[in-house]
């Protein structure tokens, strides 16, 4: 399992002199720390080493059906300490008869975020450490032939700031209102990864719930319903191609199911390391699979690095589904070139053991 470290933060009591990641090895019983430098980085500033008076937020950054639930559960659960969420609309009170529950922002002077069970008695607000926060920022939403699929770093970026609150209660109504969180108050950030050919299947079942009866019976819950999805939905957009051409002509001549998603995929991931390199913050990266191969372990390194303390038993994992024989082995050959080809060199360096590639 491969959890990464990056810039500026304490290990072993040195604070790095240039900024990289570090990787954390727990195949072998020491913790191995192998630097990956980035030869056009600026050194950290201060603010990396001294987050701001308020900058208690670590974005709990992934692409969706990568792991976030868990992830925020396992922390609500072994500190027994509250989280946060840019989106407060996915909060219900399940006291309440709504779908939906008023949001308590973690700031006062801003709404987003807002804590993910303010309703939650037994949970205190951490009083030291960093505040794990969801956010799925921008660039993974399904369309046909669309476009959106497009971001820059400044795009992208905003996009990990939006979020939305709920005002309200059951009796006069709710409202759900959009709004932005603050910048500076980001200091660290959890980024988590997933097996890509599970993660685009699993995307395709959540999708599906999303659909009408008709059209759920055109998509069955099967390799074969996940096959006419990407027929349908799983193409890139015009402007998509034309920017994926930009770099290798033949990269979308390659036969890979869900195509689209694919890019989206690696896509997001290059912004996701683009965005935490230029907010100059610390990220730790987790594998999915490593809550099944190292939980104890994981959990520590999330506990390390968030500077919270453990005082609960951690939550089982029920392991997701692979779904590889959903690919041929040509399939998974051409999603492996794309990947190669598209990802910038830190996306590569944590998603090619996906691949086979060491």
């Amino acid at each position: 399992m491969l959890l990464s470290v990056g810039a500026g933060i304490l290990l072993d009591g040195l604070i790095s002199s240039s900024r990289y990641f570090a990787t954390l090895n727990f195949n072998n019983e020491a913790l191995l720390i192998a630097p990956h430098h980035f030869e056009s980085t600026p050194p950290p500033t201060s603010s990396i080493a001294t987050p701001p008076k308020n900058g208690r937020i670590a974005w709990l950054m992934s692409f969706p059906n990568s792991g976030t639930s868990y992830t925020s559960y396992l922390i609500r659960t072994v500190t027994q300490t509250n989280t946060g969420s840019n989106y407060g609309h996915e909060s219900p009170n399940p006291n309440e008869q709504s779908s939906v529950s008023s949001s308590v922002g973690i700031f006062d002077d801003n709404p987003i975020p807002s804590w993910t069970e303010s309703w939650n008695d037994r949970l205190q607000q951490p009083s030291k450490g960093y505040i794990l926060t969801k956010t799925h920022c921008g660039g993974f939403s399904f369309c046909r032939n669309c476009d959106s699929l497009i971001y820059n770093s400044h795009t992208f970026l905003k996009k990990c700031l939006e979020g939305d609150y709920v005002t309200g209660n059951a009796t006069s109504g709710f409202e759900i209102s959009k709004g932005f969180a603050s910048k500076d108050k980001i200091a660290r950030a959890v980024h988590i990864i997933r097996d890509p050919f599970d993660n685009v299947v699993a995307r395709f079942h959540l999708e599906r719930k999303t659909l009408g009866k008709k059209n759920k019976a055109h998509y069955p819950n099967s390799k074969e319903g996940f096959r006419h999805f990407c027929d349908d939905l799983g193409r890139i957009g015009v402007n998509a191609q034309k920017q994926a051409h930009m770099f290798f002509e033949d990269v979308l001549d390659l036969g890979i199911p869900c195509q689209a998603d694919f890019f989206r995929y690696i896509q997001w991931h290059n912004m996701a390391f683009t965005s935490t390199w230029d907010l100059g913050i610390p990220t730790l990266v987790v594998h999915y699979e490593s809550y099944t191969t190292n939980l104890n372990e994981t959990k520590d390194a999330l506990l390390e690095f968030l500077e919270q303390d453990e005082v609960a038993d951690a939550p089982p994992f029920v392991t997701g589904k692979t779904y590889r024989d959903y690919y041929t082995a040509d399939e998974i050959d051409a999603v492996s070139k794309m990947t190669e080809r598209l990802a910038l060199r830190e996306t590569w360096q944590h998603t090619k053991h996906y691949f086979g590639h060491s």
